[in-house]
């Protein structure tokens, strides 16, 4: 090997005796990608993390059983003019003091009675509960119906359907009631007086079918019918059931 002129290059200096020479370098963090050779390549973004929820069990509480000792409803069979005993739907019905009762309330307050007045239908386009009550209308006590879902009272009168605002709410004792069918003005042993006209003739509490609904409404013996109330109009019906005390 041959050097320059003024001889081969010092040594690296390291200072005093005994220093040691630095440790090599850290390798780069970060290295340049290779060399696309002019090349022009599209630059996609790196992809975003993305959050994947796990399972997770939550605890479903499960209920007590209902308490068989304390029964808050009693069920009757209902009639619909059909002369089988066989039971085709069922009533609900609560305790109260007497083995009935007419609760003086409004058709905007009688909710809270839920739970104790009898239930003589339901509605057909929505299959809510129509409440037997009854209220004074020219003179006349009248036997009719409560929507309590949507707070409105009626009773019949004359051809129409009269609202009403005060009203009484049957309420019954268990096992006390029951529907039975009748027809042509006709009403059974036991039938519950509703009302009475201003002659002093006796209305009696009764139903019918009518469109899907099943609506509560007055027995009138000496027209022969049973009238309800729908659409506004007064409905009058040969055959119904009438409601009756148990024997």
């Amino acid at each position: 090997m041959s050097y320059p002129p003024h001889g081969p290059p010092p040594p690296p200096y390291y200072g005093h005796s005994g220093w040691n020479p630095p440790p090599p370098p850290y390798p780069p963090r970060h290295t340049y990608p290779p060399t696309d050779y002019g090349q022009v390549t599209p630059q996609h973004p790196p992809p975003m993390p993305y959050y994947v929820p796990g399972t997770m069990m939550v605890p479903v509480p499960v209920m007590p059983p209902p308490d068989a000792n304390q029964p808050t409803y009693i069920t009757n069979y209902i009639y619909h003019g059909e002369t089988s005993s066989t039971p085709s739907e069922q009533v609900q019905i609560s305790e109260t003091a007497g083995d009935y009762d007419w609760v003086p309330t409004t058709s905007t307050t009688a909710s809270s009675l839920t739970g104790k007045a009898v239930i003589g239908g339901q509605e057909g386009w929505d299959g809510s509960p129509l409440w037997v009550i009854r209220a004074w209308h020219n003179g006349e006590l009248i036997p009719g119906k409560l929507s309590v879902r949507h707070n409105a009272a009626s009773v019949m009168f004359n051809g129409k359907e009269i609202p009403v605002q005060n009203i009484e709410v049957l309420c019954a004792k268990p096992d006390y009631l029951r529907w039975v069918p009748a027809s042509n003005g006709a009403v059974p042993p036991g039938a519950i007086a509703g009302g009475r006209t201003t002659s002093g003739e006796t209305l009696y509490v009764g139903r019918a079918r009518h469109q899907l609904s099943l609506t509560p409404g007055k027995v009138h013996p000496t027209h022969n019918t049973c009238y309800i109330g729908f659409g506004g109009a007064e409905i009058a019906y040969k055959m119904y059931d009438v409601l009756c005390r148990i024997s």
